[in-house]
């Protein structure tokens, strides 16, 4: 299938009848690049294998590097975490939608062409976007809009030239906060053990408290 063109202006927010489009798009097989509440990112959706393989090779990320699995609506957020041992779930919800990866079980391998050489694990991002893009109720396979090691990307502007021409669909959401999303491991919950802050995020103390709120301890030992 041939990717559906975008938009020639995509206004944010989008319409309804955008979203419908740029959810053609992804499933056709194109790559976007698209805002979160924290930095801008290029998503493929995961049941276009095409796109997902596009994606990778558009960053150039070996396939054994897992990347995160980007959920805009409600809907794919509660079915991605069915099947997560409780403790485990309560901590997302009390994450999600926010400003965090979340790193939960897959047991039942949904989420693998995600997962790199790590399957039975997802990183789970739901981005706080009130509602914008409910609309695009697909699971995508998502990384930073950067270069290994390069800033993140608050402004489209900021994407490297290479990276925006290999995409055929932009959403400008204007300037973003800029700071990438914490990374919080929460499968050792599960056995009762803390939940391991991976990576600090734009805000270390308000994971602590969310994890709090449901009763969860948080590790810092492995913040980096």
């Amino acid at each position: 299938m041939t990717p559906v063109a975008p938009d020639p202006a995509p206004t944010w927010p989008p319409s309804g009848e955008a979203v419908g489009r740029l959810r053609e798009h992804l499933l056709a097989g194109g790559l976007a690049l698209l805002p979160t509440d924290t930095v801008y990112g290029i998503a493929a959706a995961l049941d276009a294998p095409a796109g997902v393989a596009a994606l990778y090779g558009l960053k150039g990320r070996p396939r054994s590097q897992p990347c995160q699995v980007l959920l805009y609506a409600p809907g794919p957020l509660e079915e991605a975490l069915a099947g997560v041992p409780d403790p485990v779930a309560r901590a997302a919800r009390a994450l999600l939608p926010g400003p965090a990866t979340c790193l939960v079980p897959d047991p039942g391998g949904r989420f693998r062409a995600a997962a790199g050489d790590a399957p039975g694990t997802v990183g789970l991002r739901a981005p706080r976007l009130d509602g914008r893009l409910d609309g695009l109720e697909i699971p995508l396979v998502a990384t930073s809009a950067n270069h290994s090691g390069g800033p993140d990307p608050a402004t489209l502007s900021a994407v490297p030239s290479e990276l925006r021409a290999g995409v055929g669909w932009e959403l400008d959401a204007g300037r973003l906060p800029g700071t990438a999303s914490a990374v919080v491991d929460l499968r050792p919950l599960a056995a009762g053990e803390p939940a391991e802050l991976v990576r600090p995020g734009p805000e270390p103390a308000a994971v602590a408290r969310a994890l709090e709120g449901v009763g969860a301890a948080l590790s810092r030992e492995g913040s980096v």
